[in-house]
């Protein structure tokens, strides 16, 4: 099976997403175009990667490919416990979340290196301080952490969090981390999102102006 890139990659992940509560038989690119926001090009062209068939004439068949993104992906079905480092403003803001319910991904832990937030704070799930991060990790068989602490903690507690088993990082802080190739980090930045599109959509801009000119 051919390597997929990580946009594609990406893409995937968010079209499993999609198809989960789709209940149609068939979907076309063309509405997963309108659903999902990319083109229906583009939609195709990361389809063929997955090296199945499925239709495409007249729609994909989504049982066929929903077999077909948990194969490639490896999308698990057993539990994955996760934990938030950092019970800041935005830590706190998670503890409310709700986009987990229903999902694979359990929030089991909360940390803070103030143990009087761990304390005032109220969550579903337990509260400890940083201190305790590297045991409740292991006893609990936590995979993957939600960084949510200030920039100079960041580095800091990734690299505690790599050395007690985290597999992966979800990084809310503005900070590139460096971590073991081995475990993976997205990286979660209003301030980058927000630059990404005010490049892509000058670069739109441009691309328009000269095609007009021309």
């Amino acid at each position: 099976m051919r390597a997929i890139p990580g946009p594609s990659r990406k893409r995937l992940v968010l079209l499993e997403r999609l198809l989960s509560g789709y209940t149609e038989k068939t979907i076309t690119s063309q509405e997963i175009e309108r659903l999902a926001g990319w083109s229906a090009a583009v939609t195709r062209r990361d389809i063929s990667l997955l090296d199945v068939r499925c239709g495409a004439s007249n729609g994909y068949r989504v049982a066929e490919l929903k077999e077909a993104l948990n194969l490639v992906l490896n999308i698990s079905s057993e539990p994955q416990k996760c934990c938030i480092v950092g019970l800041g403003r935005m830590g706190q803001a998670l503890l409310d979340n709700t986009e987990l319910e229903a999902t694979v991904f359990k929030i089991a832990a909360g940390f803070d290196s103030s143990v009087n937030r761990t304390e005032i704070l109220h969550a579903m799930f337990p509260l400890h301080p940083t201190t305790m991060l590297e045991q409740v990790i292991r006893e609990e068989g936590i995979s993957y952490a939600i960084l949510t602490v200030e920039p100079q903690e960041a580095q800091p507690i990734a690299e505690r969090l790599v050395s007690c088993g985290i597999r992966g990082i979800v990084n809310y802080t503005p900070c590139v981390l460096s971590v073991s190739p081995a475990v993976h980090v997205e990286n979660v930045s209003l301030l980058t999102a927000l630059e990404t599109l005010s490049v892509n959509t000058r670069g739109q801009a441009a691309g328009e102006t000269r095609t007009h000119s021309a």
